[in-house]
C-alpha cells in the first residue's frame, strides 16, 4: 500500500495534464498511431569551416530534396523553368522577391499563383507527418491562416470561395511578401526533420557567425564538437593561447570581416603594435591565403602578414607557458620556442626561414613583453564579454557534445584514439586513466567546466584541456601526432612537419573495428553506423566516403574552399530517411549560385531500408513507447479508482 501512495503522488502530476479519462485515451490513441508513421529525414553535415553561403543553400534546399519534391508534385503541370523558379523562391524568398520586382514580374496574379503553389507543395511535403508535428513548426504570425489553407481542400466546392478569399485578402492587405517568406521557411523546415553538424563550424571560411545564426534559428539541431569549434569555445571561456590560435587562423585566411564586423572584436591595439614592431619586416612567411576578399575590412596583405606574425609570436609564447604548467600533457616536443637554438637560429636542427623576432628574449623565450601582455589581456576581455560570440558559444554548448547516438548512428568528429593493435588508447587526467567512451565523456565534462565552472582553478585547467583537445596527441577530435603550425610557417623540413594520423584512421576500414567501437558506445541495434568528419575524402584520388562494409561514413567532402582541390568535390550531405541512407555529392557554390533552382546533387543510395523505417523503429519511437506505458498505468489507476468509488457508492 505504501508503494501505491508514492505512485499516486507521481500520477497526480500526470492528472494535471489529463483531467479526464477521455483526454488520456485520446493521447494514447494518437501516440500509438504515431508509431506507424514514416521516420523523419535526418541530415548530416561536417566541416563547414565558415562557408555560410554554400551551407545555407544546401540546408534550405534540403540538399536538392525540395527540388525533387517540386518535380514530383508539379512534374505534369509545370514546365521545368517554372519548377526551377519556384525552387529558387523557396530557397531564398527575400532575394528572389527583390529580383522579381526589379524585373516587374510581381503583380497580384503572380502572388495568387505562387501562394497557391507554395501551399500545395507544403501540404505535399508534410503529408508523412502528423498534424501536431507540422503545427509545431508554424510561426506565431499567420498561424491560423496557414492552418486553414493547409487543411482546407481548395478543390472542394463548398470551401473553394473561402480558400480563394483568404489568399485574396493576404494580397489585398500587403502581407503577400511576408506570407511567401513564412511559407518558404516552413517548406525548408518540414523537409529537414533533424540536422546534425559533425564538427568544425569555425575557421578557414569567412562567415561562421552567419552559420551560427542559421543554426540557432533551426528547430532541431545538434553539434558534435570539432577541434576548430573547441578552439573558439576555449577562447571565449578565457584561454589566452586559444584566443591567439583563433586569431592566427583567421589572419592566415585574411578573414578580418567576421572578426571585426561580424563579432565587433577590436583589433586596433594589435594593428598598431604590429605596424610598429614589424614595420620594416616583409613578413613573407606570414602572407595570408586569400580565397575571398573582405567586403568591410579591406586589410592590405602586407598589413595582414604583420598582424599574423605578431599574433603568432604571442601564440608561441602562450603555448609554451601552457605546456610548462601542464607537464602531464606529455607534449614538451610541441613547446616550439624551447627547441630553438638562438645562437645559430635553428629549430630541432633545421634552419629557421624567418629569424627576425624582436620581442623574443633568447634567455626567456616564453616571456611576453609588456605590450604583448597588454594586447592579449585586451583581447581576452573582447572575447569573454562579446554578447554575440557568447550567444553562439552558449548555443554550441547547449546543443553540442563530444558525440551523439541517433537512430543507430554514432556521431563524433574525429576518432576514438587507438593503438596499432586496435586497442583503445588511454589518456591520464588528474592521475586517472580514461579510454574509449569514458575518454569522450570526461572530455565533454571538462569542456563544459571551461565555460561554466565557478571554481577558478578547475576552470583554468578545463580551459587548458580545451587547448589539448584542439591539438593533443590523444585528442579524439584531433587525432594526429602533432599540429605543425610552427613548422609550416618557419622551417622547410618534411620530417619536422609530418603529422602522423592516429591508428584509428587506418583501422576504421575494418568492419570488426567499427563493431568494437559501436559496442563500446552501446549501440546494439541491427542497423548501425559511425559518422565522422575531420579528414577530407580525396574523391579525385578514388577514395570513398563509405567504408567497413557500410559501418563507417566519412562525410567531409570539402564544403570548405581550401579543401576542394584535394577532394575534387564541394562537400557531402548524408541523408537518412524512412526509405534509405544516401549521400549527396555537391559541386562548388559558385557553380550553383547562378541557377540555384535547377541544381540537384548526385545522390548515391548506400543503405536501402526494407521494410520502410517507421517511427516505432527509431529513438523517438522508444520514447513514445515509454510514454505510452506511463499513460497506460495512469489509465489503470483511474479505472481502479472508479471501480472502488462505484463499490463504495453501491
Amino acid at each position: 500500500m505504501k508503494g501505491f501512495v508514492m505512485n499516486e503522488k507521481y500520477l497526480n502530476l500526470l492528472r494535471e495534464n489529463y483531467p479526464s479519462r477521455t483526454h488520456l485515451v485520446d493521447e494514447l490513441i494518437g501516440l500509438n498511431a504515431k508509431l506507424y508513421l514514416p521516420k523523419g529525414t535526418e541530415y548530416f553535415f561536417s566541416d563547414l569551416h565558415g562557408e555560410a553561403k554554400a551551407f545555407i543553400h544546401l540546408l534550405r534546399s534540403a540538399a536538392g530534396n525540395i527540388r525533387d519534391k517540386t518535380k514530383q508534385y508539379f512534374g505534369d503541370t509545370l514546365i521545368k523553368k517554372d519548377q526551377d523558379d519556384l525552387a529558387s523562391l523557396i530557397y531564398n524568398p527575400e532575394r528572389e522577391l527583390v529580383r522579381l520586382k526589379e524585373e516587374n514580374i510581381v503583380d497580384d496574379d503572380w502572388y495568387t499563383i505562387n501562394i497557391h503553389r507554395l501551399v500545395n507543395l507544403f501540404r505535399f511535403v508534410s503529408t508523412k507527418y502528423p498534424k501536431d508535428t507540422v503545427k509545431e513548426k508554424f510561426p506565431t504570425n499567420y498561424k491560423e491562416i496557414i492552418d486553414e489553407l493547409l487543411y482546407t481542400n481548395d478543390s472542394e466546392f463548398n470551401k473553394k470561395l473561402y480558400y480563394e478569399k483568404i489568399i485574396e485578402n493576404i494580397i489585398k492587405y500587403k502581407a503577400a511578401d511576408d506570407f511567401i517568406i513564412v511559407l518558404s521557411s516552413l517548406i525548408q523546415r518540414i523537409s529537414v526533420d533533424s540536422l546534425h553538424i559533425v564538427g568544425d563550424i569555425y575557421d578557414r571560411g569567412p562567415e561562421p557567425h552567419i552559420i551560427m545564426d542559421e543554426l540557432i534559428s533551426f528547430p532541431n539541431v545538434d553539434i558534435q564538437w570539432g577541434n576548430h569549434d573547441l578552439a573558439w569555445m576555449g577562447a571565449v571561456s578565457g584561454n589566452k593561447a586559444l584566443i591567439a590560435a583563433c586569431l592566427c587562423n583567421a589572419f592566415s585566411y585574411n578573414n578580418f570581416d567576421f572578426i571585426e564586423e561580424g563579432y565587433g572584436i577590436n583589433l586596433r591595439p594589435l594593428y598598431e603594435f604590429s605596424m610598429k614592431t614589424y614595420r620594416d619586416d616583409p613578413c613573407e612567411r606570414f602572407m595570408p591565403k586569400i580565397f575571398e576578399e573582405n567586403i568591410y575590412d579591406k586589410v592590405n596583405k602586407d598589413v595582414a602578414a604583420k598582424m599574423y606574425k605578431a599574433m603568432s609570436v604571442i601564440r608561441f609564447k602562450l603555448d609554451s607557458l601552457l605546456l610548462e604548467r601542464n607537464p602531464d600533457f606529455n607534449m614538451d616536443d610541441r613547446n616550439s620556442l624551447k627547441h630553438i637554438n638562438f645562437d645559430d637560429m635553428t629549430y630541432k636542427g633545421a634552419k629557421l626561414l624567418d629569424t627576425n623576432f624582436p620581442t623574443i628574449d633568447p634567455k626567456n623565450p616564453s616571456k611576453l613583453t609588456y605590450e604583448e601582455e597588454f594586447i592579449i589581456d585586451i583581447l581576452q576581455k573582447e572575447f569573454s564579454k562579446n554578447l554575440l560570440l557568447n550567444r553562439h558559444i552558449k548555443f554550441m554548448y547547449t546543443n553540442g557534445s563530444m558525440y551523439k547516438k541517433s537512430n543507430g548512428s554514432l556521431l563524433f568528429h574525429g576518432c576514438i584514439p587507438m593503438d596499432s593493435d586496435g586497442n583503445f588508447q588511454e589518456v591520464k587526467i588528474n592521475g586517472k586513466s580514461y579510454k574509449g567512451k569514458a575518454m569522450l565523456d570526461i572530455f565533454d565534462k571538462l569542456a563544459r567546466d571551461a565555460y561554466f565552472s565557478n571554481d577558478s582553478k578547475k576552470k583554468e585547467f578545463a580551459q587548458d584541456i580545451c587547448w589539448y583537445l584542439v591539438c593533443g596527441k590523444k585528442s579524439p577530435i584531433f587525432g594526429k601526432s602533432q599540429y605543425s603550425y610552427f613548422e609550416n610557417l618557419l622551417v622547410d623540413d618534411k620530417n619536422l612537419k609530418y603529422e602522423k594520423m592516429n591508428a584509428y584512421y587506418d583501422l576504421n576500414k575494418k568492419e570488426e573495428i567499427c563493431d568494437k567501437i559501436l559496442d563500446e558506445f552501446d549501440l546494439k541495434c541491427e542497423r548501425r553506423r559511425i559518422i565522422n568528419g575531420h579528414v577530407p575524402v580525396r574523391v579525385k584520388e578514388g577514395k570513398k566516403p563509405v567504408r567497413a562494409n557500410g559501418k563507417l561514413y566519412v562525410i567531409d567532402g570539402g564544403i570548405s574552399k581550401p579543401y576542394q582541390k584535394k577532394t575534387g568535390i564541394a562537400g557531402y550531405t548524408l541523408m537518412y530517411n524512412s526509405h534509405h541512407v544516401a549521400l549527396a555529392e555537391h559541386v562548388s557554390y559558385s557553380h550553383i549560385r547562378d541557377n540555384m533552382g535547377a541544381y540537384t546533387p548526385k545522390i548515391y543510395e548506400t543503405e536501402k531500408l526494407i521494410p520502410r523505417m517507421l517511427i516505432k523503429d527509431t529513438d523517438e519511437g522508444e520514447k513514445i513507447r515509454a510514454r505510452i506505458e506511463v499513460l497506460k498505468e495512469l489509465l489503470e489507476v483511474i479505472d481502479k479508482g472508479k471501480n472502488i468509488s462505484n463499490k463504495i457508492n453501491s
